[in-house]
């Protein structure tokens, strides 16, 4: 890719309003073309600790990224989700020299651009964490939950209304920390002038359905701040029951050179 592209993504994150303690973390480096979230699990022991050994090992590793040819996308990928699995074994590591830290586990969610003549956008998940592309006026779920509800739906068990409501819904069936391995999701997509990325724990999607989404970010989609802002000030108004953090990031074609991360 030529440098007639800008992306700019900023995050925010809220304890909410009825957790103690905020366990999610999150990752920006526009310099590197990395953002990630993750979501330490509340039900165990230093999930606070898991999701910053995650963005800690993020950041070590994200200017390895420059080092990825921009023209092969195979090879990013490589690097991408062997930094995924050096945080999973960052973490178990922790674990072992900190037992009473044993169990401890968080979800990923990230992102990285890859500078190719079409721009890319290769996304990773373990959990359930998101990724969306807002595009135009429609919003698309780019990851996959790796919830024990999702695999049920799936299956073909339950409907969507009957998960809605099932009290099992947020039991996962992947996460960063838990297991001698690690099962990472890649999703690639081509990048059009005007996308708008939004990462997000599901703080944020137990509150807003996909359609709220939407809407609340619309307004603020070339503005990756306010649309961080309106997403988690609405997730507040629904009842802000867990942590919520969000990253927005937009991706802009320039007529003209300009991209100066």
């Amino acid at each position: 890719m030529t440098s007639m592209w800008d992306w700019t993504a900023y995050g925010r994150t809220d304890r909410g309003l009825v957790r103690r303690t905020n366990q999610d973390t999150f990752f920006v480096d526009n310099r590197h073309r990395l953002w990630a979230v993750a979501d330490g699990m509340g039900g165990h022991a230093g999930g606070d600790v898991a999701s910053q050994i995650v963005m800690d090992t993020l950041a070590n590793f994200a200017p390895t990224m420059r080092q990825t040819a921009d023209d092969d996308e195979e090879d990013a990928t490589f690097h991408l989700t062997t930094m995924v699995k050096q945080a999973h074994t960052a973490i178990l590591t922790h674990a072992d020299h900190h037992p009473f830290l044993e169990g401890m586990g968080t979800t990923l969610v990230a992102a990285h651009l890859l500078r190719l003549s079409t721009p890319r956008v290769l996304v990773v998940n373990v959990g359930d964490s998101r990724a969306y592309l807002v595009r135009d006026r429609t919003i698309v779920q780019v990851t996959r939950d790796h919830t024990w509800i999702e695999e049920q739906i799936r299956n073909g068990h339950l409907t969507p209304n009957e998960a809605a409501h099932h009290p099992d819904r947020h039991v996962l069936t992947r996460a960063m920390g838990l297991g001698s391995t690690i099962e990472i999701d890649v999703f690639p997509y081509d990048v059009v002038d005007g996308d708008l990325l939004l990462l997000c724990s599901d703080g944020l999607t137990k509150m807003l359905p996909d359609s709220r989404i939407l809407q609340t970010v619309l307004p603020h989609r070339r503005n990756p701040p306010l649309a961080t802002q309106a997403l988690v000030g609405a997730a507040l108004e629904e009842g802000g029951i867990d942590n919520i953090t969000v990253i927005a990031c937009t991706m802009t074609e320039r007529p003209n050179p300009g991209n100066r991360h």
